[in-house]
């Protein structure tokens, strides 16, 4: 897709701050959930809803997402981006200006809808301003600064829960600064003039579902592959031994450095083929895994999880890469509607897959090396098969 301006700096600024809102979506709130079930202690089953409360927009965003990319190709992009980070920002601050549980959820699911229309356009527009190598600086970018802003946000949160517990929501207001900064600065990007034949064979053009399904596929196991480490690592530290919450946060913060690390190496590697990428992330995640789940020692099992963390760091960046590259312009939109409602169904999910794996295989360690070793045959087996069937300038996973 051409456009009359060219996309720079200033663009793909707004691009890497829309992709901090997921992170802000849970972070943001964690450390007020005890805070959240003392105030509302009242309300039935708050136990339950309490942590309801922190992922119920990743469900939204599953749901809306696909509905967000449609609209995005037929409307265009710069419009939809500033309605809903303005929706989000509304969404989000609900709870600092009225104070009651259901407040609370209906602000939520309106951030979660916010939140899909903003990911969904804000990495069509990736692909639309920039040619490849230029979108593997920026996604490396998206890795760093999402990876640093974590911690702060953290912290923030904290400070600002000591002023009450809805405080914290007073964060989700950057989306507005957000909406401003994409008004003054991102452009609706414009199709090229087009001989008569090509127009009409652009018209013509289908939708291409079986590499869509591909994506959705490779995504959907990824995104539920990558989580098992994010929502578990503190557990699988407990069932090692340390139950102290200070050096529970030290570990995951040292294993946490190789996040960003993990967005360097893809930069690097990202004039490779997809089928190498794929192969390097897969084996990172499956041998960190692996090591998490046999270390007997605190020490390796920290050098282990900052090996995953580095395969971790490479996730995002190639799995939006890859689709950007494979997608049409014409169905970008759509198609990044379909992979952001992949990569949270993926998370929505992934608790599950780890619940049923500690069953089968008698324990959360062993569902660690369960998990690592599924990830190392599918490195294995996507080298060897995409060496065999397909040409090495065009080799992808799941190609």
């Amino acid at each position: 897709m051409q456009t009359s301006r060219t996309a720079g700096i200033p663009q793909g600024l707004v691009i890497v701050a829309i992709s901090l809102l997921p992170m802000m979506a849970i972070v943001a709130l964690m450390p007020i959930v005890p805070a959240l079930i003392r105030s509302f202690h009242d309300v039935p089953n708050i136990q339950m809803l309490a942590p309801l409360v922190l992922s119920a927009p990743g469900l939204c965003v599953a749901l809306f997402s696909p509905f967000a990319g449609v609209l995005t190709d037929r409307l265009g992009r710069r419009r939809l981006l500033i309605a809903f980070a303005v929706i989000y920002g509304i969404g989000g601050t609900i709870p600092v200006f009225i104070d009651s549980f259901p407040a609370l959820m209906a602000g939520r699911l309106l951030l979660g809808v916010g939140e899909a229309f903003i990911l969904t356009v804000g990495n069509t527009l990736l692909g639309d301003y920039f040619d490849p190598k230029q979108r593997a600086k920026w996604l490396m970018w998206q890795g760093i600064v999402g990876s640093a802003c974590g911690s702060g946000l953290l912290s923030l949160s904290g400070h600002l829960s000591a002023y009450g517990w809805n405080m914290p929501f007073l964060v989700y207001s950057v989306a507005l600064l957000i909406a401003l900064a994409a008004y003054f600065f991102i452009f609706e990007p414009q199709r090229a003039q087009a001989t008569p034949a090509a127009q009409k064979a652009a018209a013509a053009a289908v939708f291409p579902r079986a590499m869509m399904i591909r994506i959705v596929a490779t995504t959907f196991v990824l995104s539920a592959l990558y989580f098992v480490y994010t929502l578990h690592f503190s557990l699988a530290l407990d069932a090692l031994g340390v139950k102290d919450g200070g050096q529970l946060g030290n570990y995951s913060a040292v294993a946490s450095i190789a996040v960003p690390l993990g967005a360097i190496l893809f930069k690097l590697i990202s004039g490779r083929s997809s089928s190498f990428q794929f192969t390097t992330l897969f084996l990172l995640l499956g041998t960190g895994m692996v090591g998490i789940g046999l270390g007997a020692d605190v020490r390796l099992v920290i050098a282990f999880a900052f090996v995953q963390q580095l395969g971790a760091g490479m996730v995002i960046p190639v799995l939006i890469g890859w689709g950007l590259r494979e997608l049409p312009e014409k169905f970008r939109g759509r198609g990044m509607g379909f992979w952001t409602s992949a990569f949270f169904l993926g998370q929505f999910v992934s608790p599950f897959f780890v619940s049923l794996m500690r069953g089968l295989t008698g324990g959360l360690l062993n569902a660690f090396v369960a998990f690592g070793a599924i990830c190392i045959v599918i490195a294995l087996g996507n080298h060897f098969v995409a060496r065999r069937t397909v040409p090495a300038a065009t080799q992808g996973f799941a190609r």
